[in-house]
């Protein structure tokens, strides 16, 4: 026995050894070996034995007792302890692992179940753009963003499952994130899909680690977090950062574009379907009897309603599959476009919708976004309104750029969508669905709405909410409004775009006294009710497109007013009591072509006025008047910052710029005189109408921060003696517009306008050419667009030096030219015809990218050199056919980025006229041919 207890000593202690190798290589994420564990059990087997062995040895020393000892019992223990000697050596001598673990994989190719995708898809666009980039080496980190149910998800499984069948990736692991989810519940989720033994209440630091030491080991691994609703640190969580040395890739999906940002991850966006998808997604799930008769319009447009999301119709379709009865279609329509969500299974998108609700941050963010759903279905909503609403609700404090904030926030969440190009949003919209939403959250939280917006109502509703904080009747047929609505705690009423003619009676507005927001614009109200003066809490009173509105009540009760908009009524003078509106922060009075009083002493009043917009109007500023305001009064004004108003002359213009208050805008908008234009003017402009503008007690200054210029049927003779007070670093834009006398753009070297960008040039009869003389080799040298317009005595657009100058020149517009034989001149042919032929030559304009050349009468060549246009995009022509020939030849010389030749629809005959260098060039133009009416 002492020999059988030395043996099994030893095998314990290589035992407990082995048991320690095994725990650390669990906590590694490491699998061991059956062998090892096999070996194990038959060391338990062999304890068992010796401890039985023992037991019955104990037994026998105290029979003994003084007593002969049981030899026969001695014999048999000592045959055990011999055999257990034996195997205790075997088990020494196999336990000599070289190792005792092995690296756990996390299982690849977890087929996940999802929906197919059908190939040329929105989807499946991006479905191959996410999968592009996942195998693009130089992209780490992928962003997939969209608003709740538009199908990141089912894309994600879709690729997941492509990848799966692939040698791209050796693990692919899945992590569905969802809501709430922490370091230490993401850190678990992962570890158990890798397979990790981890400790209840382990430290973070520790399960760190222990998941970092088993992605490390893994050669090549893409993580995917589905439904991701904030950022966290890879670091924190132990996962390693992606690079092209470890070949490992994330993929996270999410609603929030910021999350895709905070993870510094490259963004692709989902975006619903098109109609044609929408109805082949709805007829997969509806079945055959969406495709009967009877019932197949109804289908249709039961589909519309579910805008173009996936998870509506995949809900909606399965609700209605099945139905064949007319009238369950048309009830499932109904409350679909009453926003009521009744038809089975809306509620469940309802709440992953309202989900992204509940996660805004606060209050404030809440309720601006409730007040989107104020506006009808699809309409584009305009930025700068939204926001002016919400500051005079107070819905938030005073603070634009906050509200500007609050908009990307909300865009960044999908809950809005930005109108247009990126940058400051112009315009933004609503999802229809999560408008749906909105109207139903209104019904339900506050603050309270009634909504019937651009619903085609003829007649206002006969009960009003009392408890309602917003009611928004915009967009509706109402002619009259009557009776005395109970809303005391009403802050917005939004009744514009109606064609209400009246609101009666006069007491309309009593018992609606903590009204903030009054919007009647684009009505067409005669008369106001003499209640709305005593709303003492309006805030925003906006009257804009109210053209037969001719007076408005006394506003003298309305001292916490902030913005008031006139614009486009037929007042002849300001309301009365304006001078008490101390608060008042935005006053427009843009075409109001009426007004000519504008009594003295109300600027100087309204201490808080930032912004002043008088353009068009028929009141015109002057240093001189002796009747009402003069411009002294906004010199003088301090808080000015955006200004938009007419002079009536060019010295009360000159009165002004001297003054310097231009410097302290943040926008102007400045006009001599009455403006003709059809031009947008821009901020920082400033035009000049009907002045003679040639000599020097005519000089003309200019704010030296002016970006867009423009000059309307003045008299001068060079262009740079008007623009040389400029800073031409700001200068972005120029229109020259019936300046009978003017011959020049630019004489000899004149430095004119090197930062120009923009320049326009139309009814001038008497110009002959752009530059006379050799042209500075600064002279428009920043230019992009060129547009030139019934301008008959011009021969030539550009001369060949002056052209090659104009490096960025983009565009290049002319039309109604009578007199026009060139485009591009060379020195040598200015004034002396066309002779000499340069095809052989090459002038190379590297950025331009459109031409337009329409009524032409005359043009015989656009140049006589061939052009290398490798931008050129669009060639658009009509009405020149005179012109024999386009300067393009054949192999290298072709616009490489030609997308589109557009030619008069009459114009056919012309164009099989056109003389080619090789049959392969025409055939080439050919195919990007299109005869349109359409010439834009």
């Amino acid at each position: 026995m002492t020999r059988l207890r030395t043996k099994m000593d030893a095998l314990t202690s290589k035992a407990e050894d082995i048991t320690i190798e095994v725990n650390i290589a669990k906590l590694q994420g490491k699998i061991h070996r059956k062998e090892v564990s096999n070996w194990l059990k038959e060391i338990k087997s062999i304890e068992d034995q010796v401890s039985s062995i023992e037991k019955k040895l104990e037994e026998q020393n105290r029979c003994w007792d003084g007593r002969m000892p049981n030899y026969y019992m001695c014999r048999k223990i000592s045959k055990m302890s011999l055999k257990l000697i034996i195997q205790a050596d075997e088990l020494i001598s196999n336990g000599n692992f070289e190792k005792v673990a092995f690296e756990q994989q996390a299982v690849l190719g977890c087929t996940l179940p999802t929906t197919s995708i059908a190939s040329k898809t929105t989807a499946d666009v991006t479905l191959e753009e996410i999968l592009h980039c996942i195998l693009n080496i130089e992209i780490r980190i992928i962003g997939v963003h969209g608003m709740g149910g538009v199908g990141k998800t089912s894309i994600m499984t879709n690729i997941n499952n492509r990848l799966n069948k692939t040698m791209d990736f050796d693990d692919i692991i899945w992590i569905t994130v969802s809501k709430d989810v922490d370091v230490n519940k993401l850190q678990r989720k992962i570890a158990k899909k890798l397979k990790i033994d981890l400790k209840e209440g382990e430290d973070d630091d520790d399960t760190k680690i222990k998941i970092f030491s088993a992605l490390e080991r893994r050669k090549k691994f893409l993580l995917i977090f589905d439904d991701m609703w904030d950022d966290f640190p890879l670091d924190k969580v132990g996962i390693p950062h992606p690079s092209e040395e470890n070949g490992c890739k994330i993929v996270l999906t999410t609603r929030d574009l910021r999350v895709c940002r905070a993870m510094g991850a490259h963004e692709v966006k989902v975006k619903v379907l098109s109609d044609a998808e929408s109805w082949e997604l709805f007829k997969k799930n509806v079945g055959n009897v969406a495709l009967s008769t009877d019932i197949e319009e109804l289908a249709k447009a039961v589909t519309r309603e579910c805008c173009h999301l996936p998870l509506a119709i995949i809900t909606v379709g399965k609700a209605m599959c099945g139905v064949n009865d007319v009238r369950v279609w048309k009830n499932a329509l109904k409350e679909l476009q009453e926003s009521n969500l009744e038809v089975k299974g809306m509620d469940d998108v309802f709440v992953q919708l309202k989900f992204s609700y509940t996660r805004l941050r606060n209050y404030e963010l809440k309720s601006c976004f409730l007040y989107c759903s104020l506006y009808p279905e699809d309409h584009e909503i305009r930025s700068k309104e939204l926001i002016e609403y919400w500051i005079c609700e107070g819905a938030r404090d005073d603070n634009v750029n906050k509200g500007n904030a609050i908009l990307d926030e909300l865009i960044k969440v999908s809950m809005l969508e930005r109108v247009g190009s990126a940058g400051v949003y112009k315009f933004v919209r609503m999802h229809d669905l999560i408008r749906d939403m909105a109207i139903r959250i209104t019904r339900m939280e506050s603050p309270r709405s009634m909504i019937n917006a651009g619903v085609q109502l003829k007649e206002s509703p006969i009960e009003w909410p009392t408890d309602a904080e917003r009611i928004s009747l915009m967009g509706n047929n109402i002619k009259v409004l009557s009776g005395q609505p109970n809303c005391r705690s009403l802050l917005t009423l939004l009744l514009q775009r109606n064609s209400l003619e009246k609101i009666i009676p006069d007491s309309y507005f009593n018992h609606m006294c903590s009204l903030r927001v009054l919007d009647l614009s684009s009505t067409r109200i005669r008369a106001l009710p003499e209640s709305i003066s005593n709303l003492k809490n309006l805030r925003a009173l906006l009257l804009w497109n109210c053209g037969l509105l001719k007076e408005v009540p006394s506003l003298s009760n309305l001292d916490e007013l902030r913005l008031l908009d006139l614009s486009f009524t037929a007042i002849r003078e300001l309301p009365s009591g304006m001078e008490v509106m101390v608060k008042l922060q935005c006053l427009k009075l843009h075409w109001t072509k009426a007004l000519r009083v504008f009594s003295p002493g109300i600027i100087p009043r309204l201490s808080f006025l930032e912004e002043l917009t008088m353009y068009q109007s028929g009141w015109k500023w002057s240093s001189m008047t002796t009747e009402g305001a003069r411009i002294e009064e906004i010199v003088n004004s301090t808080q000015l910052a955006n200004l938009e108003i007419n002079f009536t002359d060019l010295s009360s213009f000159l009165y002004y710029v001297n003054s310097g208050n231009w410097q302290m805008m943040k926008n102007f908008r400045l006009c001599v005189g009455s403006s003709i234009s059809p031009y947008y003017r821009p901020n920082f402009s400033v035009e000049i109408n009907s002045c003679n503008l040639i000599g020097d007690d005519n000089s003309l200054l200019l704010p030296y921060n002016t970006r867009w210029f423009q000059i309307n049927s003045c008299e001068f003779i060079s262009l740079w003696n008007v623009t040389r007070s400029l800073n031409t670093s700001k200068l972005c834009g120029c229109v020259l517009c019936s300046c009978k006398k003017m011959e020049f753009l630019m004489v000899d070297e004149e430095p004119l306008l090197p930062d120009l960008k923009e320049l326009i040039m139309e009814d001038m009869p008497e110009l002959l050419a752009l530059c006379k003389g050799i042209p500075s080799l600064d002279a428009l040298k920043s230019l992009e667009s060129l547009r030139v317009g019934d301008c008959h005595k011009l021969k030539y657009l550009l001369p060949a030096r002056l052209l090659q100058q104009l490096r960025s020149l983009k565009h290049i517009h002319v039309s109604f030219c009578d007199g026009m034989e060139e485009i591009v001149a060379e020195e040598e042919e200015m004034g002396k015809g066309i002779n000499e032929d340069k095809s052989s030559v090459t002038m190379t304009l590297s950025q331009v990218q459109t031409l337009r050349i329409f009524n032409l009468p005359n043009l015989k060549i656009i140049s006589s050199r061939v052009l290398i246009c490798n931008a050129l995009e669009t060639i658009i022509i009509d009405k020149c056919r005179q012109l024999k020939k386009l300067p393009f030849c054949m192999h290298k010389y072709l616009p490489s980025a030609l997308k589109q030749i557009k030619v008069g629809t009459d114009e056919k005959e012309w164009w099989d006229t056109l003389e080619w260098d090789h049959p392969q060039t025409k055939a080439h133009f050919q195919s990007l041919l299109k005869f349109t009416n359409d010439l834009r």
